[in-house]
């Protein structure tokens, strides 16, 4: 969630808009001060007069260095600093300019680090024109350490206040020209900072204090109290400061993995509308958009999946995104009814359009409920015409039961609805209904943009001609023979005149189902 810096107080802001240049400038006091713990005690041959101008020279350049250090992060930091400036003001920034500050806020750890070893290295050289060219070791070294510390330092500080604000929703891999550092040189970078160099440097301490010695500069003993004293302070200095630096790398690391972690915990909990905040764009960064990713993915086939079941049944639904519907067909054996509203041509042209829609509505929703409720599927409605399917996609050994029991209960719903419609001052609806089972094609059919789960082949088409033959028996509910044959101890049934049908040479015996 991004933060609403509208609610922020003036010194709240100012630490926000600032924090970046205030981290920076923390960090080389740090190193500063402990460039100064390190060179006193390797200050013991030099003259009064060089120390007081070392001093002095220390000041200026610190004053120097602290002023370049503002007017050049002021200046690099200029999108970024509008952004925040419109954010608080509730504008959204110009695009172009809200690319910018996010390119410039994900390289200025990188700018920094590069300012302060130039800072450094310079310095580093001019304090070794004063004193000696030895001391060039202890001022790179030192260098180095406030480098990685303000690279570290400045990427929390932006990992905790700038990214939050500037990424709401994540995306920082996807920001053109921007350098990033992987895990494995972060390590690295981490063994460096906290062995390698504390190391070297005390190997230089003692290289430095052997060669005061040869040149007869301190005595022994003074030479073994100045050792004990000076890598004692050195090592306590650099146990504070891998501490430090540790625990801005263990921040780095922990922070996007446990968000990670709660996102992961909420998704697997069916909380599709988890959304895990990216702080970084290195590999965890990468984990946490992907799995945002995935997510929106997961989301947005539920979307297609509830959407689909609108206009698809759920069963059809769930058989074809779970890939169990071949898309080149198959055969399977199923039962099929077809119902049809009879008299509905006349009932148009004398009903009102929205009670006819509502009496449509009406007698549709109520006879898809009971199919659905014995196990059918609706296939589709065709004006007032319905086809459904026993069976298929999943099979059912008892589906030719199924199929007529179905159609005695929608006998029964039928007159249910004419008696709430009576009460309403409506017309009296009438229904055939045609059943017959056997072989049919189910396949996805249709063109290359819009397809549909429909059966084909000579058992659909007498199924719906069984249907239409209501209209000359003056029945509801006919069925063939192969379903009266199959059911004639479960059901009564009424031997109907065979009569020829279209699509069929010999004439069709079907059969009433009786109440």
């Amino acid at each position: 969630m991004k933060p609403d810096i509208r609610t922020y107080g003036k010194l709240r802001y100012f630490s926000l808009i600032n924090s970046m240049l205030l981290g920076n400038i923390f960090v080389n006091f740090i190193g500063d001060f402990i460039t100064k713990i390190f060179f006193a005690h390797r200050s013991l041959t030099l003259s009064d007069g060089l120390l007081t101008l070392l001093r002095h020279l220390d000041i200026t350049y610190g004053t120097i260095s602290l002023a370049v250090i503002c007017i050049i992060t002021i200046w690099y930091e200029r999108p970024i600093r509008r952004c925040i400036r419109n954010f608080a003001d509730g504008i959204d920034p110009d695009p172009r300019l809200l690319d910018s500050a996010r390119r410039r806020l994900l390289n200025e750890p990188f700018m920094v680090v590069g300012m302060d070893i130039f800072i450094w290295g310079f310095g580093t050289i001019l304090f070794a024109f004063f004193t000696s060219p030895k001391n060039l070791g202890m001022g790179i070294a030192c260098g180095l350490i406030t480098g990685m510390m303000a690279f570290f330092w400045v990427e929390h500080v932006s990992q905790h206040n700038m990214v939050p604000l500037f990424f709401p929703d994540g995306g920082l891999s996807k920001v053109k020209g921007v350098r990033s550092v992987n895990l494995q040189t972060r390590l690295v970078a981490l063994v460096f900072a906290v062995s390698i160099v504390p190391l070297a440097f005390i190997h230089l301490t003692i290289g430095q204090f052997r060669i005061m010695l040869v040149n007869e500069k301190v005595t022994p003993f003074m030479l073994a109290e100045s050792i004990q004293k000076t890598i004692a302070v050195e090592s306590l200095m650099f146990m504070v400061i891998s501490i430090l630096i540790a625990m801005l790398v263990l921040h780095h690391l922990r922070k996007p993995v446990v968000e990670i972690i709660r996102t992961m915990s909420r998704v697997r909990k069916g909380d599709l509308n988890a959304k895990a905040v990216v702080y970084t764009n290195d590999e965890i960064g990468f984990a946490g958009e992907a799995l945002n990713s995935m997510t929106a993915g997961l989301r947005e086939r539920e979307l297609i999946k509830n959407t689909f079941g609108r206009y698809v049944d759920s069963k059809i639904r769930d058989e074809i995104l779970n890939g169990n519907i071949p898309l080149d067909g198959e055969f399977k054996e199923a039962t099929i009814l077809f119902a049809d509203l009879r008299d509905f041509t006349p009932l148009v042209d004398k009903t009102a359009p929205k009670e006819l829609i509502h009496l449509l509505n009406d007698y549709l929703n109520a006879m898809a409920e009971t199919i659905k409720e014995h196990g059918g599927l609706i296939l589709q409605f065709i004006g007032d015409e319905i086809e459904a399917v026993f069976g298929a996609p999943i099979y059912n050994p008892n589906h030719v039961h199924y199929a007529v029991q179905a159609a005695l209960s929608m006998r029964k719903r039928l007159e249910e609805i004419n008696r709430n419609h009576a009460l309403q001052g409506y017309a009296t609806l009438n229904h055939g209904i045609g059943i017959h089972t056997g072989t049919v094609l189910a396949a996805n059919i249709g063109s290359s943009d819009r397809t549909a789960y429909s059966l084909i082949g000579s058992t659909v088409n007498l199924a719906s001609r069984i249907q239409d033959l209501n209209k000359e028996f003056g029945t509801d509910i006919l069925v063939s023979s192969k379903v009266a044959e199959e059911l004639e101890k479960a059901f009564v049934f009424k031997p109907m005149p065979a009569i020829k049908v279209k699509g069929k040479s010999e004439p069709v015996q079907t059969f009433s189902l009786e109440p």
